[in-house]
């Protein structure tokens, strides 16, 4: 049997009729399915040790929600399988996910001046930590409302010089406006910001645009998406490594999957543990049924 667990909060409050779509292909190819919100489940290790006639979970939800997921329980002492499905208004893990079907995957954890937290597809500070911030306090989130916030920021956001260490090597940079540490291929809703990374090592691709002014920058964000940005020399570098430390020189935003912290202004970054998603595939299901 499955277990459904939706967040009634992702997409701005838009994800009831997500979630209602998977609820009717459940019923359709009469697959077994117990719903229940992430608002109604106080701890879901609790709650599979009541109901072992689960076997499978099913998490909806954007990158926030699976962040939510990891930072608040236990992966590792999930017995059952654990797939994602897509619900949410940022979906970049599962982009990458997809191209793995199923993959055990890692997951890092960031310890900056103010606390920790854990991540699974990527965490920045600085100028992505304010378009966070900006998005996440936005009433009309969405691609538009992100582009707008992403003009916001550039206007906000002023570039600075950061210092950088991977495993014991010392990096300088100038005039820097992202700072990236990525362990999946996609941010920002689908721009391919670390075409290269793989979640199922412990290495993270870092990101950094530096030497750029307002404008460039703004042409620079053109070429993300297509994964082009990683080919102009001198103002993107690209790093892999395992132990990352980045001192910013200044305290800023940081995010983690999209949620933000403030007041942050150096962060360290390793991997920590390792645990297997499944992307959720309908056709996959479809395909299941049509041979029984």
């Amino acid at each position: 049997m499955f277990l459904i667990v939706h967040n009634p909060l992702s997409s701005n409050r838009k994800s009831k009729k997500t979630t209602h779509k998977y609820v009717k292909f459940f019923k359709k190819y009469k697959i077994p399915f117990r719903l229940r919100s992430t608002l109604k489940i106080k701890n879901l290790n609790v709650f599979l040790d009541s109901n072992p006639e689960i076997t499978d979970i099913l998490y909806l939800g954007g990158d926030g929600s699976i962040n939510h997921l990891i930072n608040n329980v236990d992966v590792n002492d999930i017995k059952q399988n654990i797939y994602l499905g897509k619900s949410g208004s940022g979906n970049d893990f599962l982009r990458t996910l997809k191209k793995f079907k199923e993959a055990n995957i890692t997951l890092g954890e960031a310890k900056t001046n103010i606390g920790s937290t854990k991540f699974i597809n990527g965490c920045g500070l600085g100028f992505d930590g304010l378009v966070c911030h900006y998005v996440n306090n936005d009433s009309k989130k969405g691609k538009l409302s992100y582009f707008i916030n992403v003009f916001r920021s550039i206007i906000k956001y002023q570039p600075v010089e950061i210092d950088i260490n991977v495993d014991g090597k010392d990096y300088h940079f100038k005039k820097v406006f992202i700072s990236a540490i990525q362990n999946g291929r996609y941010f920002g809703g689908g721009m391919k910001a670390t075409p290269n990374a793989d979640p199922t090592d412990d290495n993270y691709v870092i990101c950094v645009a530096h030497n750029l002014s307002k404008l460039t920058l703004q042409l620079l964000l053109l070429t993300i998406y297509p994964g082009w940005h990683r080919f102009i020399k001198g103002k993107v570098t690209m790093l892999t490594g395992t132990n990352i430390k980045i001192k910013h020189p200044s305290e800023t935003y940081f995010q983690a999957d999209g949620e933000v912290m403030g007041n942050i202004n150096e962060v360290e970054i390793k991997p920590i543990q390792k645990r297997t998603f499944i992307a959720f595939s309908k056709k996959d299901f479809k395909n299941k049924s049509a041979t029984k």
